[in-house]
């Protein structure tokens, strides 16, 4: 029963752990990675840190380690952040060549490739062009938004998929494309917010190196005329 109990604890955790390097791209950036391996790295990661960092003391050296352990999914989060924020472009022009063409009677699945043809980024590139072999062949709508999907971890990708299956079920893809103009609104704002934060943190920079060449430069002339006191 104990050995059962294990068995299937440890298969859960195998098929949790190989959603999140799916849905974080991982598996796109390595495609030859699985969930071992990725634990694997962990414990690398875990014994490096402790090797470091024992030399301090073994309470800090296991401390440490244990920060260690979860520096691999720290990155994973850090990287598939940066990547939804690069995606934000992409998925508002998604939503506007697909609204376009609807309106002009263009099945859904034509209207993909072209959003295919005009994506910049990389990893949503590959997912929608998967996506797009994936209708064509003999998968259905929703087996393939599944599929794609599963490959983000992004909430405006996820509403996205939601359109597709809709649209596709109801035959109503106009009315739901224009429904969803809150959404396309929502993605330029907060694009908007992030573009200005970036350079608000730019200019902030830029002042603080300022701040240090002018306290530099006060510091070195306070130096020389102590210097030249005392050679009197």
């Amino acid at each position: 029963m104990e050995v059962d109990l294990l068995i299937s604890m440890i298969e859960k955790w195998q098929k949790k752990t190989r959603r999140r390097l799916l849905g974080y791209g991982v598996s796109y950036m390595f495609p030859g990675i699985n969930e071992w391996i990725f634990f694997t790295l962990k414990i690398v990661f875990a014994l490096i840190v402790f090797g470091i960092m024992s030399k301090a003391g073994i309470i800090i050296g296991i401390a440490a380690s244990i920060a260690g352990f979860f520096t691999p999914d720290i990155l994973m989060y850090i990287s598939n952040s940066a990547d939804n924020d690069a995606m934000l472009p992409d998925i508002e022009s998604m939503y506007d060549i697909m609204k376009i063409q609807a309106r002009a009677g263009v099945f859904i699945q034509d209207s993909l490739m072209d959003c295919y043809i005009s994506t910049s980024n990389k990893r949503l590139k590959a997912a929608i062009l998967e996506l797009c072999n994936q209708i064509g062949t003999n998968k259905t709508m929703e087996e393939a938004v599944d599929n794609f999907s599963r490959k983000f971890s992004n909430r405006h990708i996820d509403v996205l998929c939601i359109v597709l299956t809709q649209a596709q079920s109801s035959g109503k893809t106009v009315q739901i494309l224009s429904d969803m103009n809150e959404q396309i609104n929502q993605l330029r704002h907060q694009r908007a917010k992030k573009d200005e934060g970036k350079l608000e943190r730019k200019i902030e920079i830029l002042e603080l190196m300022i701040f240090v060449g002018i306290l530099a430069i006060g510091v070195l002339a306070m130096g020389n005329e102590i210097f030249n006191m005392m050679k009197f």
